[in-house]
């Protein structure tokens, strides 16, 4: 009987201004006696490779979205084979995906999670822009977004996620145009629609916060799409505090639909995110794929909720 190899654990040292890394270190000191094998990136594109070597091993990300963004994309370029098998302990800028996806806070709880025998399938959306096709976990967004991942990258570690998006998401929203753009979900009719932003979302997280599609699932086999329109800056930034609540649906500018495609174009190309990562810019094409990684199941019911992970947070 081949014996089975240990988790390969992919520590971005650098997320979080060093959170990250000193995380894992109380973790690796709770996990005294449990297999493992530790990796840390030194460049961009590591965690990407690390996760495509790594076989059918259990892959450990480390970090933030922009290392849970690399580690997907690495799994899903390998070889195909059993569906990849993947845990996130975050402790970055943003940490968005920890809110739909819940893992431990506790470092004296990661042995037990990484011990669990419970998997759930989740979803990955698949986007094409001008730079051709990533996957992502979480949520990408075509206009303001990109803006907003942009600044907040620039902003000091120390201010932490939360105050670096707002920051960037304050700033943005003073100078941001809106954009006509051309939109069409799955097969229905194209759309003319004058935006802020449209979100394409698998979970319901992005910005360090905010509560952007609050009925998102990553495992339901469609994307939550909200749509901001032609939202004024002055009401742009009294509705700011609505978007953490997650209210921001009262608006009238705001519409939320469901979809399995989502197709955007606009005649002056916008720049689109995912995963808080910079991924290029219109015409964009963002399809889900479905059931396409198992994650460790450390949801108390079993059932991946966004309400259930607000209030551990």
């Amino acid at each position: 009987m081949i014996e089975a190899k240990p988790p390969l654990v992919i520590v971005n040292p650098a997320a979080g201004g060093g959170r990250a890394r000193g995380f894992w270190r109380q973790c690796a000191a709770a996990c005294a006696g449990v297999p493992f094998e530790v990796i840390e990136t030194r460049r961009r594109g590591d965690a990407a490779d690390f996760a495509a070597a790594a076989g059918d091993r259990l892959v450990i990300a480390v970090g933030g979205d922009g290392t849970a963004h690399e580690v997907v994309n690495g799994l899903l370029r390998r070889p195909s084979g059993r569906m990849p098998r993947v845990g996130f302990l975050q402790r970055g800028t943003g940490a968005d995906l920890r809110r739909s996806l819940p893992s431990p806070r506790r470092a004296e709880d990661v042995p037990a999670w990484l011990a669990t025998d419970r998997w759930r399938a989740v979803d990955v959306g698949r986007v094409g822009t001008s730079t051709g096709r990533r996957y992502f976990i979480n949520v990408a967004d075509a206009g303001i977004g990109a803006e907003i991942v942009r600044r907040a990258a620039r902003g000091p570690a120390i201010m932490g996620g939360t105050l670096n998006f707002l920051s960037g998401a304050v700033i943005s929203l003073l100078t941001h145009q809106n954009t006509l753009i051309r939109l069409r979900l799955d097969d229905g009719p194209v759309l003319n629609r004058r935006v802020r932003t449209v979100a394409v979302a698998n979970g319901a997280y992005l910005g360090g916060g905010m509560w952007m599609a609050p009925k998102a699932r990553l495992d339901d086999g469609r994307f939550d799409v909200v749509t901001i329109g032609d939202v004024s800056r002055t009401l742009g930034i009294r509705s700011l505090p609505m978007l953490y609540r997650g209210t921001h649906g009262q608006l009238a500018q705001v519409e939320f639909d469901q979809a399995r495609r989502v197709e955007i174009d606009s005649e002056q190309p916008i720049g689109v995110e995912a995963d808080g990562e910079l991924v290029g810019h219109t015409p964009a094409v963002f399809e889900i794929v479905p059931g396409a990684l198992q994650v460790i199941d450390w949801s108390p019911s079993g059932i991946l909720s966004p309400d259930r992970a607000r209030v551990s947070d």
